[in-house]
């Protein structure tokens, strides 16, 4: 076997990456914002995000949000409390029934915050069954949380939540909330 035929395709490689690179991810759209989707994996599980416009994904502190990723505004600051976060967990499924798993944290908060108010949440998938609430408690927090099972055949169930310090998230963070919701795959 000659050499030759190998750099070829390495050189092949290399010019196609190279564009990749500097002409960025293609839209089918013209005029749509380019996002970046990522791929992340650890230990038994593997998913992709797709990066919402003017936010940004980050697994470098993401442990420090009890998070697998989290995803913040680009001009914010994860650590100050104005700043809204969204962080991606990854668990182990423990059943199909993943209402009554959603409505056991929704309960620990209930028990904690008596006069918390919950509501059905609203972000969806286009192809996995989501459970999402709303808990609120008056002056303190309000929790968006969803979760995606994305079927029988994977042991992975995907937790997605936006915390609102002192009052309800903005229109902003939730449109980007649901944004991260709807892109999620678990390939």
């Amino acid at each position: 076997m000659s050499l030759y035929p190998m750099r070829s395709r390495f050189c092949v490689n290399l010019v196609l990456g190279s564009l990749a690179l500097i002409l960025g991810p293609g839209s089918t759209v013209a005029g749509e914002p380019k996002r970046h989707v990522l791929d992340f994996y650890g230990e038994g599980f593997a998913f992709v995000l797709q990066e919402p416009t003017g936010w940004f994904v980050d697994t470098t502190i993401a442990r420090e949000f009890g998070a697998d990723v989290i995803v913040y505004p680009v001009a914010g600051d994860p650590h100050s409390s104005g700043t809204p976060v969204i962080r991606v967990v990854v668990m182990t499924k423990t059943s199909e029934d993943t209402g009554a798993v959603l409505n056991n944290y929704v309960n620990r908060y209930q028990a904690q915050y008596r006069n918390g108010e919950s509501r059905k949440g609203t972000a969806t998938h286009p192809r996995y069954r989501t459970y999402g609430k709303r808990f609120c408690a008056p002056a303190k927090f309000c929790e968006y949380v969803t979760y995606l099972n994305p079927g029988s055949g994977s042991r992975q169930l995907l937790s997605v939540t936006l915390n609102s310090l002192g009052h309800p998230a903005t229109p902003t963070a939730l449109a980007a909330y649901q944004h991260v919701v709807a892109s999620l795959d678990t390939n």
